[in-house]
């Protein structure tokens, strides 16, 4: 075997040195740079793991606090349109109180003012009988073609009441 080699170029001793050193090179490099590159690929692959399991959480906690805003909003919105309710009957309440304390205050102004015109209607007719007096007296002074101090306050009397209970007519003064 040792011819053949030497027929070939190989010397036996330096190929085993070689065999040796690349021995001895394989065993440092898995040593010292595979082992601990291994270990660093594991402890990244774990990690990556450990980043994604935790994605997928924090997704969920998300996805969870989303369903629960959209839950409040909703409660919210229905709590807003049963306050605008609550305000819209309020509303009406006070409307409707409004409207009866003015139609009070209306029929109350309403009963002041007929009693102000009825005063005035009597009093009216106060200053009217006091003119008719006087037209009835001189009208029958007129009539009778007597002195005024003959005239019976009886007669004037009896005539402004005929006009009140419209016994006279005109054609009889």
């Amino acid at each position: 075997m040792s011819e053949l080699l030497n027929q070939l170029g190989i010397n036996w001793k330096l190929l085993l040195s070689q065999g040796l050193n690349f021995a001895v090179l394989f065993s440092v490099l898995v040593f010292l740079i595979y082992r601990p590159l291994a270990r660093i690929m594991e402890e990244r692959r774990k990690k990556i793991e450990f980043g994604l399991r935790g994605a997928e959480e924090a997704e969920k906690i998300i996805k969870e606090a989303e369903d629960a805003r959209r839950a409040k909003v909703a409660e919210a919105e229905k709590r807003a349109i049963s306050i605008l309710g609550l305000a819209e009957e309020n509303a009406g309440a006070r409307s409707r109180e409004i409207i009866a304390k003015a139609e009070a205050r209306s029929a109350n102004e309403l009963l002041e003012a007929e009693k102000a015109a009825e005063r005035k209607r009597i009093e009216l007719m106060g200053k009217i009988e006091e003119e008719a007096r006087a037209l009835v007296r001189d009208a029958i002074i007129k009539t009778v073609e007597l002195a005024p101090e003959k005239i019976d306050e009886k007669l004037i009397e009896e005539a402004v009441r005929a006009m009140k209970d419209g016994r006279l007519k005109r054609h009889e003064i």
